[in-house]
């Protein structure tokens, strides 16, 4: 095994960037033979430029991502892959605060009712990316509430850590978004949580490890000693024995720029939506339990059967092309196993 190969990975401060900080803050990456740089980003966007410019070699992405790249949507097709999911769950979605005497002793049914007879249509939510589960999951909602998201929501695009600020500047009426930042506003008394991820879609898959094309065709053998990190990283972040030291690893060292309190929110729990409504931490986020990791054929089929239905993906642009790689996940899921059990070193 290679040690020290330099290796540049892509993030968004975002909780569920914590397998790719455990893995280098606790030396997995080293112990895997990687020198890893993570890159902070600003958003999705940015991450799917940087991946086909080969600027990055892996990055934490949206689920829909490598359908996107691969299929050609909206761009020239880019044969990237992914052989490793990052966490399950993870997301809510969050009105602004004006909306919680109104709604707050309603059942959601009545949701849409309500906001019709007291709201300016067409409302407007953010969302990080058509691409993403916060998006399929955020039409899953206006259609359960009554809300037509073609004719009653104007959807605006906006990077995860941008959507506090907007919706306390009263810009959007509300967001669906991954962890802290709905926290962010509930913490700073401007917003109210309405679902989450589990209220949706249980045990949805969430972020991925996208890989650049040089380790989908040349580099595979690289591909699995990170996946092999970030699979014992994610054990280690799935432990609730492990999550406040998860807390303090996020926020003292940096990588999400938020108070302590904030982060333990969603990671330990309770969260508290609505009224009287608390969440265990360790239902929240998902990063390894349940094989919460494999690439499998389940996964894939989900993220490609909510595109179609958010209309991202026309049923005649189906391709019988995976764009998820679970011989990589296999190869390495096994070494971690004899790793374990003590009968080889980290090779391959």
């Amino acid at each position: 095994m290679r040690i020290g190969s330099k290796i540049t990975i892509g993030y968004v401060p975002l909780i569920d960037c914590a397998p790719l900080v455990v893995a280098l803050e606790m030396g997995l990456f080293k112990k895997w033979g990687f020198d890893v740089h993570l890159s902070p980003e600003p958003g999705w966007a940015t991450i799917r430029g940087k991946i086909v410019y080969e600027e990055l070699d892996f990055a934490q992405a949206v689920c829909g991502l490598p359908l996107v790249l691969n299929y050609g949507l909206k761009s020239i097709p880019y044969r990237c892959s992914t052989a490793f999911v990052l966490n399950l769950n993870g997301n809510a979605i969050t009105l602004s605060k004006k909306y919680s005497s109104i709604l707050e002793n309603e059942p959601f049914e009545n949701y849409g009712r309500i906001l019709k007879a007291t709201s300016a249509l067409p409302l407007l939510f953010g969302v990080a990316s058509t691409f993403s589960s916060h998006y399929f999951l955020l039409l899953r909602w206006l259609q359960k509430i009554g809300l037509n998201p073609q004719k009653d929501i104007r959807f605006v695009p906006l990077p995860p850590p941008q959507m506090p600020l907007h919706l306390k500047e009263g810009f959007i009426d509300g967001f669906c978004v991954g962890e802290p930042w709905n926290s962010v506003s509930l913490f700073e008394k401007t917003g109210y949580c309405v679902a989450t991820s589990l209220d949706l879609a249980p045990r949805h898959p969430e972020k991925v490890l996208l890989a650049n094309a040089k380790y989908k065709e040349r580099k595979r053998e690289e591909h699995i000693r990170i996946v092999g990190s970030l699979i014992e990283a994610c054990q280690w972040a799935d432990s609730p024995l492990n999550r406040q030291a998860l807390a303090e690893m996020l926020h003292y060292g940096g990588w999400i720029a938020q108070p302590l309190e904030v982060l333990r929110h969603s990671l330990i729990g309770p969260f508290r939506m609505g009224k009287n409504i608390f969440i265990p931490g360790q239902a929240f986020h998902v990063f390894s339990q349940g094989n919460a990791n494999s690439p499998s054929k389940e996964k894939e089929q989900w993220i490609v059967n909510e595109m179609v239905d958010a209309g991202v993906l026309k049923i005649g642009e189906r391709k019988n092309q995976s764009f998820f790689d679970p011989e990589i996940y296999k190869q390495a899921e096994k070494i971690v196993a004899q790793q374990k059990a003590n009968t080889l070193p980290i090779s391959i």
